[in-house]
């Protein structure tokens, strides 16, 4: 016999032959908890209808029934239900250029089921079953007789020998012109476009017209472009623009760059406006902050919101830099003790700041979120510097390209520019080398945000 041991059968009786159901209606049963089940037996003309219209919206249209005996193999004379000794088709022409028709299909996945429509009384907790007739609707183009003119006649009938010969004798490029004709004859010329006076463009016939009629009944619930660039909008992230204002000081308030009233108040100055007053160096990490700080600072005080704007983007840059790297390419923030160590403000500052910029309930940043805080950063960097900015330092201190920089401005409405020789000399950069790393910033009335790309079409180039 063998030494190893005997591997016991595996025993799956604790695990249930069906999943539980889900999300399930619970109607009230009978008194006694119990539901009876009976099948009507149908021995009337006359039965429930089950229409199916795939690939169509159901018209409103009445239907006129027609019944005849059916004369199929799977009659059988000694069932007596009418559905079975029976063919039933429901017909309507109200339609001015479509017809609709509804019958039984005797091929395919319908002619080998059978459906049934139940009602269930919870009172007495009974469900009648009775057989229903299954239909499927489909419509067909109507032929509408047409009186053509002896010109269009003999116009047709030119051009289309016209374009017999071009496809006999005709280059590769004539061919290819007369098939375009072919497959582009549904396009109609746009009433509002240029009608060139010599091109013939006939009337559309009675299957082009049902045609186009349905696309734009069925489009005609479609949002528009418009609709579509603000439905897009409105879920960016990036700060909410006063698009009603005529000033641009007034398209990104203060306030709701930092999160409201309260938290502006919330935002330390004090140390600074102190050191200012005993002329004391300030020095911190981000390079555009500190060089910006004495400008902000003059006299003083300064412009108290104007300085509050400046903190609350060093915090943000702080925060920045504090990240660590977290799922799938995102970043992941830090307690909320630690963190207001490293900004250098309170515990509730940073909690407001963490849970404004984070993923609802966690500490963890995605795609959407790191892009909203940038665009907040930026938005900041332009209230700063009186909305027209140099991105160079406050890309150095995100660690971003030049280009993925300028996108965070031109998504808040900004237009990005390469310095030009005045703008460099105002700037203080020195030589145009150099300046082929810096962009300029300005957010002039209207704002341009990046439009709704529309994909092209795949076409290769001759």
């Amino acid at each position: 016999m063998s030494d190893g041991k005997r591997k016991r059968d595996s025993d799956h009786s604790d695990r249930p032959l069906k999943k539980a159901a889900v999300n399930r209606v619970h109607q009230p049963l009978a008194r006694n908890g119990s539901i009876k089940v009976s099948m009507v037996e149908n021995t009337d003309d006359w039965c429930p209808i089950i229409v199916t219209a795939p690939g169509m919206i159901v018209p409103t249209h009445p239907f006129k029934p027609y019944s005849k005996t059916r004369m199929d193999s799977t009659f059988n004379p000694r069932k007596k239900s009418p559905i079975q000794s029976s063919e039933l088709l429901l017909q309507s022409s109200e339609h001015p250029k479509i017809d609709y028709v509804a019958r039984e299909e005797s091929v395919g996945a319908h002619s080998l089921r059978r459906h049934y429509v139940g009602i269930y009384d919870p009172e007495t907790g009974k469900v009648e079953v009775i057989e229903a007739r299954n239909l499927v609707l489909r419509g067909t183009v109507r032929e509408l007789p047409e009186e053509a003119s002896k010109d269009d006649i003999l116009m047709e009938t030119s051009q289309s020998l016209k374009n017999d010969l071009g496809r006999t004798f005709g280059t590769k490029k004539a061919r290819k012109a007369i098939d375009s004709l072919t497959v582009n004859a549904i396009s109609l010329q746009k009433p509002d476009g240029p009608k060139d006076p010599d091109r013939h463009t006939p009337p559309p016939d009675a299957r082009t017209s049902a045609i186009i009629e349905s696309l734009t009944h069925s489009t005609s619930s479609m949002p528009t472009r418009q609709e579509l660039q603000l439905a897009v909008d409105e879920k960016k992230p990036r700060p909410k623009a006063n698009l009603d204002t005529e000033v641009p000081e007034e398209v990104y308030p203060i306030e709701e760059l930092v999160g409201g009233t309260d938290i502006m108040l919330q935002i330390p100055v004090h140390h600074w406006q102190e050191a200012a007053r005993q002329n004391k160096l300030i020095t911190m990490k981000s390079r555009h902050v500190n060089k910006r700080l004495a400008k902000v600072l003059q006299g003083g005080n300064g412009d108290v919101r104007k300085l509050r704007a400046l903190r609350y983007l060093l915090i943000l840059l702080d925060f920045h830099l504090s990240l660590k790297p977290g799922k799938f390419g995102g970043k992941k923030a830090g307690m909320t003790k630690d963190l207001a160590s490293q900004l250098g403000i309170s515990e509730a500052l940073a909690d407001k700041v963490k849970v404004r910029f984070t993923e609802e309930g966690s500490n963890f940043l995605n795609k959407w979120h790191l892009d909203n805080l940038w665009t907040h950063i930026a938005a900041l960097a332009l209230v700063v510097d009186d909305f027209e900015v140099d991105t160079y330092e406050l890309k150095e201190d995100l660690r971003m390209e030049t280009k993925e920089m300028s996108k965070y401005f031109q998504e808040i409405g900004c237009k990005v520019t390469i310095p030009t020789d005045s703008e460099r000399r105002r700037f203080g950069i020195a030589t145009k080398v150099e300046a082929q790393m810096h962009r300029i910033a300005r957010l002039k009335l209207p704002l341009e945000f990046p439009k709704l790309r529309v994909p092209a079409g795949n076409y290769r180039k001759r």
